[in-house]
């Protein structure tokens, strides 16, 4: 199954088998632009990168230079800085109150586990203060759904780490699933992930889990630390991606090729057996059995957005056909059907009888036997989703063993279409549909999709904590609850509210209000708010309860606001492409509306406004500092990129050009360094000074620019840290970074942080650093 979307809540047993190898690249997110003049622009950006790579690169590009002392003298100076200013006179958050109620939420003992079924188990992997960095435990089914289930410990990682000098961060298990046959129900290995410190980059490591050890010797499957990828074909074969040397690693630094690597074989003499182009964003194969069905599917990814698939031909296995779709639509199988998401419209030729075309509208899901698609046969679809408007967007599908639910967001609620797949008939047929109520998430998935139709169902809210139930399909609305999440704050008196603001082209942009305790009695005022924004990937921004958000804003009278903007997934891929490239400017246009509303209609003033956001998040909180700087009181950037021009070099940058642009295209480039943080720094100074009515001595001085701190990790390698170091740099040898604060953890990779402490630690320091910052701006 494919794993979280970066920022997004996954949901219950989402279809995505056929592109788990590409799941941990796009939880990376995005891509390579590869057209039909890739060939030319890939020499343009090897002249850009030798241009940028000389004495003209600016001063601060030591701070690209990870770990370098210099590089670390830099940012020491810079976190004592900031704790001084965030944690008072001891540099502690940990002396804070927040950090102990952060850290008790963190722990929390009555949390939902995570679980996944695998044979006779249900799998769970578990932090707390006992196990800082973890244990992976598994229970029995029964047991799980008692009150306190009776765990069992599989694999301690804190004591791993300890054994063996590591500071090992837990990325997730692989089974290997034996299809039909005798071992049908046998569930004995797999791998597991592990990285050092938290960085994408994993060592990847065989595990008997009936012996609940590691498998030695030279016969074990182990690949050393890298971006691998790693597929089980049988119990002695996997396929896998890793650096063999030149050729075989993409520009965005992820695997190019596919080899068949037999147990006991050394892995330099694993097989070649499939291989991308240069210019791809990676290669990759897949091999896992669906319902008793047995596929194997081979990936180009051109672009995040653009895949080239090819599978067996059904009746000449030895021969490889492209499974013929556009290659932006999402592919996925269920039993012996292929299920395609229409990212546009498409029109098919070929019939019932061979004759005549179908047309499918954009955002729509088919389903077609799969064995005849693949010969070419396009006369049996079956649409198991159309969208009824440019407001509802297909957000994924699960499935139990007779049931494959579709879920959509429809005007901002979710709704769910129950689809009953009859084995005698092959065919599909809808049997039910389930809306969630309004501003509240719904999920459900299978349990055990190949062996049952039970399911998991989870509910959530702004102010309602998730509540795990069970039920059976088709009957989602008819469940039993079986645990809930503790309920942190006090939400009397606090509502939720789905709201609309207008973007300066006329677009109605959604965007939840959550109000916290009221301020002023019968007569309340304007309350610090916190605004949380992403707006990229086609990432929905959906209901969430957030103890954290509870505890640090709501019961101290701050409120929070989550805007829908485009470059999201809210709408489908239209809202998405809408912020893209060239056209990115709109997803900041859109926040800043948002932020304009609230104050417009009396929930918050300017100087009492924050905004939050991490990754591209982070981008977007960067574009208000320089942008929008008028807008908002303070300001939270999380692992961001800033500088648009560089980002191409670093870590996973090239992987993401199809999402911002190519800084090699002179047209590409000119938008991308009109909204670039670190470009613009200078001209928030003349826009202040011009447009704002600052007071030019003033605006020298950074006064125009509200509170702000940047958060990174030294060990993300993905959006590489010197773009906010650069940015801090920057503005202090400017002179306008005096409002500016900046902290590096050095472990958790993009996440910030890898176990509970160091995640209490960072969330105390940027929550704590917006309350102070708005009500010191309140007063």
């Amino acid at each position: 199954r494919a794993g979280t979307r970066p920022d997004a809540r996954p949901r219950a047993g989402t279809i995505a088998r056929v592109a788990s190898s590409f799941s941990a690249l796009r939880l990376a997110f995005a891509t390579h632009r590869a057209s039909a003049s890739a060939g030319a622009t890939r020499a343009n950006r090897r002249a850009l990168v030798a241009a940028m790579s000389t004495s003209d690169a600016p001063d601060d590009v030591f701070l690209e230079d990870l770990r370098s002392e210099r590089s670390m003298e830099w940012v020491e100076a810079e976190n004592e800085r900031a704790l001084a200013a965030i944690a008072g006179p001891t540099g502690k958050p940990e002396d804070d109150p927040m950090f102990a109620k952060l850290r008790a939420i963190y722990d929390d003992k009555r949390k939902i586990p995570n679980v996944r079924l695998r044979g006779d188990f249900v799998y769970n992997f578990w932090q707390d203060e006992h196990h800082v960095k973890g244990i992976w435990r598994r229970t029995t089914m029964d047991d799980f759904k008692t009150p306190e289930p009776t765990w069992e410990t599989v694999l301690d990682v804190d004591a791993l780490a300890a054994l063996e000098g590591k500071s090992w961060v837990w990325k997730g298990p692989q089974f290997l699933d034996y299809g039909p046959g005798p071992d049908r129900d046998r569930v004995d290995r797999c791998v597991v992930n592990l990285s050092d410190g938290g960085t994408d980059a994993c060592t990847v490591r065989e595990f008997d889990v009936v012996a609940k050890a590691f498998v030695d010797g030279p016969d074990a499957f182990v690949l050393p630390p890298g971006k691998n990828s790693f597929c089980w074909v049988d119990r002695d074969v996997a396929w896998i991606g890793h650096d063999f040397g030149d050729g075989t690693m993409s520009p965005s630094g992820y695997p190019l090729t596919v080899r068949e690597w037999r147990r006991g074989q050394p892995l330099e003499d694993a097989v070649e057996i499939w291989r991308g182009e240069p210019g791809d964003v990676v290669a990759s194969g897949s091999a896992y059995w669906d319902k008793g069905h047995r596929y194997k599917v081979w990936y180009r990814a051109e672009t995040f957005y653009d895949t080239v698939r090819l599978v067996p031909h059904p009746d000449r296995p030895n021969e490889m056909v492209h499974v013929d779709i556009p290659t932006d639509f999402s592919f996925a199988t269920f039993a012996d059907h292929v299920v395609i998401h229409c990212k546009s419209e498409w029109t098919v030729f070929g019939g019932k009888g061979g004759v005549g075309e179908t047309k499918f509208i954009a955002g729509s899901v088919v389903a077609h036997p799969a064995s005849d698609f693949f010969r070419g046969e396009r006369s049996d679809f079956t649409v198991l989703y159309s969208p009824a408007d440019d407001r509802c967007a297909y957000e994924g599908s699960s499935e139990t063993k007779d049931y494959l639910m579709v879920h959509a967001l429809e005007h901002m609620v979710t709704r769910v279409y129950v689809w009953r797949f009859d084995d005698a008939t092959r065919t599909f047929s809808l049997v039910k549909e389930h809306s969630a109520d309004n501003c509240q998430s719904f999920s459900a998935g299978g349990v055990d999709s190949e062996r049952s139709n039970e399911l998991f169902v989870t509910t959530e809210g702004f102010l309602d904590p998730t509540t795990l139930s069970t039920a059976t399909a088709p009957d989602l609305d008819v469940s039993t609850p079986l645990k809930t999440n503790t309920a942190w704050f006090d939400a009397s008196g606090m509502s939720v509210e789905l709201r609309e603001a207008t973007s300066d082209d006329g677009t109605k942009v959604p965007y939840f209000l959550v109000r916290g305790q009221a301020q002023g009695g019968s007569n309340p005022k304007p309350a610090p708010t916190v605004l949380y924004g992403y707006g990229g990937f086609e990432i929905s921004m959906s209901p969430g309860y957030s103890a954290t958000v509870g505890e640090s804003f709501l019961t101290k009278g701050v409120w929070y606001a989550m805007a829908c903007i485009r470059g999201g997934g809210e709408f489908g891929a239209q809202w998405h492409r809408a912020a893209k490239k060239e056209k990115r400017w709109r997803a900041y246009e859109d926040f800043a509306a948002v932020a304009k509303d609230l104050v417009a209609t009396g929930v918050t003033t300017h100087a009492t406004l924050g905004c939050m956001g991490g990754s591209n998040g982070g981008l977007l909180t960067g574009a208000m500092m320089t942008h929008y700087p008028h807008l908002f009181g303070a300001v939270v950037s999380q692992c961001p990129l800033l500088d648009m021009e560089r980002y191409v070099l670093l870590t996973s940058g090239p992987s993401w050009i199809d999402e911002y642009g190519d800084p090699s295209i002179p047209e590409e480039r000119d938008a991308l360094l009109g909204y670039s943080p670190y470009h613009n720094l200078e001209k928030s100074v003349d826009v202040a000074v011009e447009e704002r009515g600052f007071d030019e001595s003033a605006a020298r001085r950074g006064e125009h620019i509200p509170a702000t701190l940047f958060t990174t990790s030294t060990a993300d390698d993905r959006v590489h840290p010197s773009h906010a170091r650069r940015v801090v740099h920057k503005m202090r040898a400017l002179g306008i970074g005096g409002k500016v604060l900046y902290h590096e953890m050095t472990e958790g990779g993009h996440a910030g942080a890898a176990d509970n402490v160091a995640r209490a630690k960072v969330k105390t320091i940027e929550n704590r650093f917006l309350v102070d910052a708005l009500e010191k701006n309140e007063a």
